[in-house]
């Protein structure tokens, strides 16, 4: 066997066409938590951010395992995503909880800085944030991987650094999509993030097909 899986672009296409409804639900359910999170942003930042990403992945993280099954040309219904949500959260809440803390404690040094506190903080500043960024770049790979395996916490988030750091285009990829379409968003009209989800998810999950991670580990 080879050390990755080609993508059928024709059946992926096809699936994606009959999967559409599943599709937009999971869109339209994300876009919803993160409208609710920038709600309570504009109240206490901190807490509208933490409170999104711990509610919102649940919901990415059930999306991209089944645009995984969408890639490979599987017919994904709405109920199956709805199933993904619930099996998936504990994986999902491991996952986000990484990246939270690390902003959170980021956040906390950049406040003592700007409060005063000395030139010394910039330090803890320069290491959460450079922390934060990796972590987050990792859980580009990590999200694929938990969506399909019950990967161990360090474990996991070593094998997501290193399958990035041998194929990291198709991953960045995916983020530079996500990134210009939350730009838009903000920058256009609110109503295009239902255009981010989805298509995110089936990029994340073809580049995950396409590394050469699933030779490191046993399937569920």
């Amino acid at each position: 066997m080879g050390d990755r899986d080609e993508v059928d672009l024709r059946a992926a296409g096809r699936a994606t066409w009959r999967s559409l409804p599943m599709l937009l639900l999971a869109s339209a359910a994300i876009a919803l938590v993160v409208a609710l999170a920038l709600l309570v942003a504009a109240w206490w930042p901190p807490a509208g951010a933490a409170a999104g990403a711990l509610a919102a992945a649940p919901l990415l993280l059930a999306l991209v395992r089944c645009a995984d099954d969408v890639v490979a040309g599987r017919d994904v219904p709405s109920a199956e995503y709805l199933h993904a949500v619930t099996r998936l959260a504990p994986r999902a809440a491991g996952t986000a909880v990484v990246p939270c803390v690390l902003a959170a404690l980021t956040a906390v040094a950049v406040l003592a800085h700007a409060r005063g506190a000395g030139a010394v903080f910039l330090v803890p500043v320069g290491l959460g944030t450079t922390a934060t960024v990796l972590v987050l770049a990792a859980a580009l790979v990590l999200l694929p991987l938990r969506a399909r395996h019950r990967a161990p916490g360090v474990g996991g988030w070593l094998l997501a650094w290193h399958v990035l750091a041998r194929r990291p285009v198709p991953f960045l990829a995916a983020a530079a999509y996500a990134g210009a379409g939350i730009w838009w968003s903000l920058t256009w009209s609110n109503g295009l993030f239902l255009i981010v989800p989805a298509p995110f998810a089936l990029i994340l999950a073809a580049a995950y097909r396409s590394s050469p991670a699933e030779q490191l580990l046993v399937a569920d």
